[in-house]
């Protein structure tokens, strides 16, 4: 059999060499696959517990002293441990991963194509050649949408990173307030358990004092009441304690046996300005960042569907010949018509989305200074409230404890001092519940800012 291809030692060379090299330099651009198994348990108390010393150093890389993770820590730190060790922040953290990916895929070229055919006569006697067809072509479409796709995929990774971020300050912050919570609840609990063991001595005492007739039935009772009024107080308190230590150990990502003990956090006295710092939040708060990054994207993506609108063609060149051995080699361009689509479908779709966005960074602006505004006036509510209470609370407790006494020696009457100490218990219980408010709305307001209170005067 003769054909073109044993005529021509060139195309024996090409089609030798191009069996060994064309194969070699597709696998050298190719990936390889690296399997991933799941893991199937949690990680031991020794790795977490390692993990969260790493936390802290992060935090605080001026220290060479090893962190002592059973002394009492403060709600910046659990926040910062809980930012490295929360399973949900580790799976968004992913996220960034794929938007880089995504800038990656935007900015590489379209690869060309090439087209091979063939057409073999069964009567080559006659005199008929094998007829062969080449192509090779290459899409300019993508290069005129390439600068949008990459504003795109550039804005998105921002708006992602942003995101990330906004979540991560949201995790630690919510770590904040469980802490402040739980700091303020163990102080009431310890009020009310020592309200408790003095009812029950006082209750004990009058029981055996109405055995040997030195007291009455209705002394008795009184404090019977009041010794099960502070057993029901605190074991309810318990219950909250236990409730919110089993929040912060799941924000945290910890075992949940795992102790904490916490410092007294630090309390901002004087609060600015809502108006200021409204203007802080509006440049500094990240899913408004995040916001404004996807609105970006999106409106690239508006720019990208009205070019989708033109004409998208490829250009090529064609080398052929017949069965009459005919060769030819010529150019060749493929042109979509717009005639009934025009990309209008998508045009439309992007536009809307856009629409939607802008409403949504509208809603979330209002939203930002109707919270901060609610939160300042509240805190400033609180501060008021405050200020009587912690005048007049030590003046009750030193009032209880003396006529505890003088109730011992019957020189009040049972009925007196129990009026005092109850309300003695209930505004310092009171005083306390004040405080844990007044410190989770602090913590709401750095939130709902974006910055830590101390950044606050010196943002601009």
């Amino acid at each position: 059999m003769y054909s073109i291809f044993a005529r021509s030692g060139w195309w024996r060379l090409a089609a030798v060499h191009g069996r060994i090299v064309l194969p070699l330099w597709l696998l050298t651009g190719c990936a390889v696959y690296h399997p991933q198994p799941l893991r199937d348990h949690l990680p031991a108390m020794a790795k977490v517990e390692r993990q969260m010393a790493v936390a802290l150093r992060h935090d605080h890389p001026a220290s060479a002293q090893p962190v002592n993770l059973h002394a009492p820590l403060s709600g910046e730190d659990l926040g910062e441990i809980a930012v490295l060790l929360n399973p949900g922040l580790r799976a968004m953290r992913a996220q960034i991963g794929v938007a880089r990916a995504q800038v990656f895929a935007a900015g590489l070229l379209p690869d060309p194509q090439l087209a091979l055919s063939a057409d073999l006569p069964s009567n080559v006697a006659a005199g008929y050649y094998n007829a062969y067809s080449m192509g090779l072509s290459w899409g300019l479409a993508g290069l005129f949408t390439r600068a949008a796709n990459l504003h795109i995929a550039r804005a998105q990774e921002q708006s992602v990173q942003y995101q990330v971020a906004w979540q991560e300050w949201m995790v630690a912050n919510q770590t904040r307030i469980l802490a402040r919570q739980l700091y303020y609840l163990q102080k009431q609990e310890a009020v009310s358990q020592t309200a408790a063991t003095t009812t029950d001595q006082l209750y004990r005492i009058s029981v055996q004092n109405l055995r040997l007739g030195d007291a009455t039935i209705t002394t008795t009772s009184l404090r019977q009441i009041a010794w099960l009024d502070s057993q029901d107080r605190l074991l309810a308190l318990r219950r909250q304690v236990t409730a919110v230590r089993q929040d912060i150990h799941k924000v945290m990502g910890l075992p949940p046996n795992m102790p904490l003990s916490l410092r007294a956090p630090r309390i901002l006295r004087d609060i600015p300005d809502a108006a200021r710092l409204v203007t802080l939040a509006d440049a500094h708060r990240l899913d408004l960042l995040a916001l404004r990054a996807g609105y970006r994207a999106q409106e690239a993506r508006v720019r990208r569907a009205i070019l989708g609108q033109y004409p998208g063609f490829s250009i090529g060149i064609t080398r052929a010949a017949d069965t009459s051995n005919i060769q030819a080699i010529g150019p060749s361009v493929h042109l979509d018509i717009p005639l009934w689509n025009r990309n209008r479908g998508v045009i439309a779709e992007s536009e809307a989305t856009r629409a939607q966005l802008h409403a949504a960074y509208t809603a979330r602006l209002f939203q930002t200074r109707a919270d901060i505004t609610a939160l300042v006036a509240d805190l400033r509510r609180l501060r008021q409230e405050i200020a009587p209470l912690e005048q007049q609370v030590p003046q009750l407790q030193s009032a209880e404890q003396r006529l505890r006494g003088a109730a011992a020696e019957h020189n009040v009457t049972l009925i007196d001092y129990e009026a005092v100490r109850s309300q003695s218990l209930a505004k310092s219980l009171q005083l306390l519940a004040l405080k844990q408010a007044y410190a989770e709305q602090q913590a709401a307001l750095e939130m709902a800012v974006g910055l830590p209170w101390q950044q606050w005067r010196k943002q601009r």
